[in-house]
């Protein structure tokens, strides 16, 4: 190897060392607004506010023949919309300050989504039903990823260190004057 390629080695090793020690960014994220995204709720209510990126209660218990109404925050438009477009409208908007009421007449669990918002999205039990466990809650998310985001991360850092030192040595081994 020559000289000139040992700073394209050292370059490169420590860019996959920058980019290998970046934060770590969790899939599935239901919002891009920046908002923390708070944690799952299930509780018997009728009404359900619709946050910037997430719903409360997350899980809703009704009894058959409810009323369920969405109550929007300030900032956003959401579209709340039934699993498979059950229930719900993919057209009618819900405007920030805005309510939104559906009538649920049969016992059953009723998946839904705003689909403005990939991600945001939660279930309301109508009747005496049990939900299905989510996937992904306590377990981690398919697939077998425990969902921290920077799991990865010493494993990526030890990786980009190993790069950067083997670049280094080759350097400076190539540095060396050869003993004749």
């Amino acid at each position: 190897m020559s000289r000139r390629f040992a700073p394209i080695i050292v370059a490169s090793s420590m860019l996959v060392l920058a980019l290998a020690s970046a934060p770590g960014v969790v899939a599935g994220d239901p919002c891009y607004h920046g908002f923390d995204i708070p944690p799952r709720t299930e509780e018997a209510a009728t009404q359900i506010k619709v946050a910037p990126c997430a719903f409360g209660p997350t899980v809703a218990h009704v009894p058959v023949g409810a009323t369920v109404t969405f109550f929007s925050g300030p900032d956003f438009t959401h579209l709340i919309t039934g699993a498979n477009a059950e229930w719900g409208s993919r057209d009618i908007e819900m405007q920030p300050n805005q309510q939104i009421s559906y009538r649920f007449d049969k016992a059953g669990v009723y998946p839904y989504a705003c689909a403005l918002h990939r991600g945001m999205s939660g279930t309301i039990v109508v009747g005496d039903v049990a939900a299905p466990a989510a996937a992904g809650t306590a377990t981690g998310a398919a697939g077998g990823s425990s969902g921290d985001p920077n799991a990865a991360l010493p494993v990526a850092v030890a990786g980009g260190l190993v790069i950067v030192l083997a670049g280094a040595g080759l350097f400076l081994a190539r540095r060396r004057p050869v003993a004749v």
